[in-house]
């Protein structure tokens, strides 16, 4: 049940912190779960914490991740460097650049956390951000992300132009009613102009909170299975025609059902969370 309740929290918090900055110029990266050292005892920490947060980088070149603002160095590659050499980076992650062929000359840009931040302004903060506030963020000239976290390096990957300009659409194209309260049930109600039931539902996958796992189409039914904070979640998918999708998660504690209703102008989504 609390995990439950963690969830709908989370989805609540995000639908209300939306507003953060999205745009054209918005770009979006996740988790490259595939490069996590299997051997390590924090791949499975590192998973949690990681694959349930996006990393956003907003057109002022600020990184939105883990609930709080990483800023944009201005210093040049020396500068850096000597910034790496004296957090002793180059002696923790020798083997890690060893093994993915990184040098200095890799590092595009360097993002920080400013702890002074978190003294002066903890509206942008959580626990997350306060836990791992010391964590720096690096860019590399691949255009891929980096973060050095207990002696591994974990590494984002930016999504394809069109996921970016769906996700984009979803956030700009959707108007939500307030949310109704029935009995024990939460009821909320948004609609997406100019988007297919597919456009809405691809756009909610790469959104961590959502826990949509699986890539799907037009009158596929089908249910699945897959781990959620140590808890294995039942997920069935329901079509009724080509203009209604149904699916229901059952979590330990309750569900959560996600009725997609497709009309000319767009996508009606109603999300009902109901605890057992």
């Amino acid at each position: 049940m609390k995990k439950f309740i963690l969830k709908i929290s989370l989805i609540i918090l995000l639908s209300v912190s939306t507003n953060y900055a999205y745009s054209l110029n918005t770009s979006y990266y996740r988790l490259i779960e595939d490069r996590l050292t299997e051997q390590t005892t924090e791949k499975e920490h590192i998973e949690e914490v990681f694959s349930n947060s996006n990393l956003i980088i907003s057109e002022d070149e600020t990184i939105y991740f883990l609930g709080c603002d990483f800023k944009h160095s201005e210093e040049n590659k020396q500068e850096i460097n000597n910034r790496l050499n004296k957090s002793d980076f180059f002696r923790n992650y020798k083997n890690e650049l060893k093994k993915y062929h990184l040098t200095t000359n890799s590092f595009s840009k360097f993002y920080y956390r400013n702890n002074n931040d978190l003294l002066e302004n903890n509206s942008d903060s959580s626990d997350l951000c306060n836990e791992y506030s010391n964590i720096n963020i690096i860019l590399l000239d691949n255009n891929e992300l980096m973060i050095p976290y207990k002696n591994q390096l974990v590494f984002f990957r930016r999504l394809s132009n069109k996921d970016e300009k769906n996700l984009n659409n979803f956030y700009d194209n959707r108007k939500c009613e307030d949310t109704k309260y029935i009995e024990m049930e939460m009821v909320d109600v948004c609609y997406y102009e100019n988007m297919s039931i597919l456009d809405v539902y691809d756009a909610m996958s790469f959104v961590p909170e959502y826990n949509f796992r699986v890539k799907i189409g037009i009158g596929e039914n089908r249910s699945v299975a897959y781990r959620y904070e140590n808890t294995r979640v039942l997920v069935d998918y329901k079509w009724k025609g080509k203009n209604k999708l149904e699916v229901i998660q059952h979590f330990e504690g309750g569900e959560t059902s996600y009725i997609f209703k497709h009309k000319k102008n767009g996508t009606k989504l109603t999300t009902i969370h109901s605890p057992d």
